[in-house]
């Protein structure tokens, strides 16, 4: 089992793999996909369907697993925009026929801390203590493999050993 997870964003969209077929996941890789805030929305949607389908192509996942966003009332701009970068992310995964797995991010927190409220910078070090890996490139990369392991965790992918 290949978990995709994903950190959805407009500027920065993390992305993060790990392989679940032993008694502890493993991670594959993990990055972050950046648009230009110069460019149009349309051209970074685009780049973000592009670049996620390619890497779909390269690991190919079995799982797509996608952070449930929510947008404060405060940035109703932002929220729309986020809803349209989940769109994408959405129909990028049903065309390479893969099941969306969605997880808010208080379970993803509770799975890898124990604590609903953690900092970023405690996920992080949670993610890299979990899959043996040093530093993590950044945030969004960090968070993405957070969404995957949480998934993970979730249905219970271990198998007995």
């Amino acid at each position: 089992m290949i978990i995709l997870g994903i950190d959805p964003g407009l500027a920065n969209t993390g992305f993060g793999v790990v392989r679940c077929d032993g008694p502890a996941p493993v991670f594959v890789r993990c990055g972050s996909i950046k648009t230009f805030s110069h460019d149009t929305t349309p051209n970074r949607l685009m780049q973000i369907h592009d670049d996620v389908d390619r890497i779909i192509g390269e690991v190919r996942p079995d799982l797509f697993a996608l952070e449930d966003v929510f947008s404060l009332v405060r940035y109703p701009r932002a929220g729309i925009l986020l809803g349209s970068v989940l769109g994408v992310l959405y129909l990028t995964a049903r065309q390479r026929g893969l099941p969306v797995q969605e997880i808010a991010p208080k379970e993803i927190k509770n799975s890898l801390v124990g604590f609903g409220n953690a900092g970023k910078k405690q996920i992080k070090n949670a993610v890299a203590s979990i899959l043996r890996i040093g530093d993590i490139s950044t945030f969004h990369a960090s968070d993405a493999l957070a969404v995957a392991l949480a998934v993970y965790y979730r249905r219970d992918y271990r198998r007995v050993v």
